[in-house]
């Protein structure tokens, strides 16, 4: 493998860990609203609509 090659698989890696790190904290996410429901939901909503949508 090329120097280009190292270079793209490592993006690549990184990328995969950022989704991984994504749906964690989806999962994660997910886990709490379920759990607590009606004290989480709202403040829960109200902070992720202040995320960009990219992140």
């Amino acid at each position: 493998m090329n120097i280009e090659g190292n270079h793209r698989m490592e993006l690549f890696e990184e990328e995969v860990e950022i989704y991984n790190s994504k749906l964690r904290l989806m999962s994660w996410l997910y886990d709490e609203l379920r759990l607590h429901p009606d004290i989480l939901k709202d403040k829960i909503n109200e902070k992720g609509q202040k995320l960009p949508i990219n992140l």
